[in-house]
This record gives structure tokens, sequence and C-alpha cells, in this order.
């Protein structure tokens, strides 16, 4: 059988996004009682989904006291195979794919919740779906995109070079991480791909791969903490921490992670980084007049205009507020 091309694997998650609206119920009740006592959570599954502040928590806790749990959790019905395990490899497990929230409260509150069981071939086809179905909503910050868009990448990437590895192909993997694809006939590498199907450009793509390798590096508890906002760190910084080769135990705080860069950048770039916060912002702040003065006088702005102006009102705002 033919392998799936990238445009035809993100088509048919787009295909699976809608399907999410169509639940797949199991026939007996006592079948979807067992699936919903024996509900395993991975943790790398888990930590795709955009940690809620303090607040959202105590939101949706309270919706889900008042009101119930309308919504179904997503469950993927598989072997233990698929997920690595070796032990009674071909028993049959159910694992949470959307809904970890809901999932925990309800069951520490006893409050009754419904499954919707989907089907997937592998845990890399899970891990997509899951990244395409958070991406379609609307509630997640810039960063949290940023971060899920650079996860998609580098699993794309990975799973290219590993099909390549060995093979005449082989060399098309260049260094900068532009690679190209099987297809004879296509032409667009990966981060244009996915550039088209997110509606970014492929240098956005290039920087979230380095932003979700930086934060990679980073101790789950504290990664969460910078995703969420409670904790306030320039995206450049974890970005140039995606570069590095060398860290081999997880950062857990702040200094922790300032030590890291400041081991990785050239006595040039550290002179650079102690510019005064001011006069860093007061530049910030002419970029982002320069392309507000461009939209206003543009009646139409292309894609990469747009993003450029998203880009610096981003960089400008994280400024602000690290300060």
């Amino acid at each position: 059988m033919a392998k799936k091309s990238l445009a035809e694997k993100m088509a048919a998650n787009s295909q699976a996004l809608l399907q999410t609206l169509k639940p797949n119920t199991i026939n007996s009740f006592s079948s979807t009682e067992t699936i919903k006592k024996n509900i395993v959570i991975l943790d790398e599954l888990r930590d795709l989904i955009p940690p809620l502040l303090e607040s959202e928590y105590l939101a949706l806790k309270d919706n889900l006291i008042k009101h119930g749990c309308k919504d179904p959790l997503k469950i993927w019905r598989t072997s233990k195979h698929a997920i690595g395990k070796i032990e009674e490899p071909d028993e049959e497990i159910y694992v949470l794919i959307d809904g970890h929230n809901r999932y925990k409260l309800c069951t520490e509150l006893g409050i009754s919740f419904n499954i919707q069981i989907d089907n997937f071939e592998s845990l890399k086809d899970v891990r997509d779906f899951m990244i395409d179905f958070q991406l379609s909503r609307r509630n997640i910050t810039p960063q949290q995109a940023s971060y899920l868009r650079g996860l998609r990448y580098n699993s794309e990437k990975k799973e290219l070079a590993d099909n390549l590895k060995g093979s005449p192909l082989d060399k098309d993997i260049l260094p900068n991480g532009q690679n190209v694809h099987l297809a004879e006939n296509t032409k667009k590498t990966t981060a244009q791909e996915l550039g088209e199907y997110f509606n970014v450009d492929e240098k956005t793509i290039r920087r979230d791969a380095e932003f979700a390798k930086g934060l990679e590096k980073l101790a789950p508890t504290f990664r969460k903490e910078i995703l969420n906002g409670k904790v306030k760190v320039e995206k450049s910084k974890i970005q140039k921490l995606g570069k590095a080769t060398d860290i081999t135990h997880p950062i857990t705080s702040v200094d922790g992670l300032l030590l890291a860069y400041n081991q990785l950048i050239t006595p040039e770039q550290a002179n650079e980084s102690a510019i005064p916060e001011k006069s860093r912002l007061e530049l910030q702040y002419e970029n982002l007049n320069k392309h507000l003065l461009k939209a206003c006088k543009t009646k139409k702005m292309d894609k990469a205009n747009i993003q450029k102006l998203k880009e610096a009102f981003e960089e400008f705002l994280n400024t602000i507020t690290s300060m």
C-alpha cells in the first residue's frame, strides 16, 4: 500500500475533525461502563492539551457541577502494541485523546460522562489529530498555537527522515531542516505545506519548530507555566534552546533557562541582549508602528504582511508583559 503524502494525511485529519461531531456509539451499556472504568491516559498525549489557567479550571469545575458533562470524551480504541507495550501486545485498550480536564474532574466529583470511540492507525496519527483539533479551537494563545504547529512540523520531519534513512533520497534531508517529500511531483517542503494548512508562512512554521524543540527541553510543569502565561520568558530565548544539543536534563526554572541560554550565545549576542529594556522596547514600538502605518495605507494586505504585523505586535506585547 502506498504511503500517504502529507497533503493526504492533512486532508484526512480535516475530515476526522468533522467526524468528531458524529458519535461512534457502543451498543452494550455494560461494554460502555467497562471502557469508562479502564480508560488509559498517556502522558505524551495529555501534555498536548494546552494547560488551563486556574480561573478556567475552576470555571469548568463549576459548570460541570451545575450542568453535568454534556460533551462526550473522545477515546482511541487500540491495542497495547500500538502504544509500545510489549506485554500482552494484542490486548485491547482505550486511550483518552480529548477531555482530559473533564475526565479528571468528573472522576473526582463522581459526575457521569459519555464517551465517543475514534479509530486511528497509529499513535502518530492520534498526535496529529489532537494537534489539529486543539488548533481548531479559539481559546488557545499565540504561544500555544506556535508550540502545537512546531510539534506537528517536527513530527512530520522525523517521520520523513526515518523513511528516507539509508535510501538514495537520504541526501534530500537538508541541514537547515528544509526536507522534501517522497512523491516525485511534490515540490513543496513540509514547512510550506503545513504553513498553507495552518494559514501561516513557512518561516513561521520553522520558528515554531525551534520554539517547540526549546519547550521540549523544559520540565513539563515549567513548560505548562510558560504556555499558560504564568511565567514570562522571551520566545527568542526558548527558540535558541531548541538548537542546543548538550542539554541532558529538563530545565525547571527561569534561572536555569537563562543559564542555559547564556551558555549558548556568543559575546557579541550577549552585548546585544544587554541593550536596556527601554531601548529595545522603543525599537519594537517603531517596528510595530511601521507595520500599522502600512496596514492603514493599504486597502488589502497579503498574508505575509499580515503575519509580520501579528508577529511585531506579539513581540511588543511580550516585552511589555515581561518587564
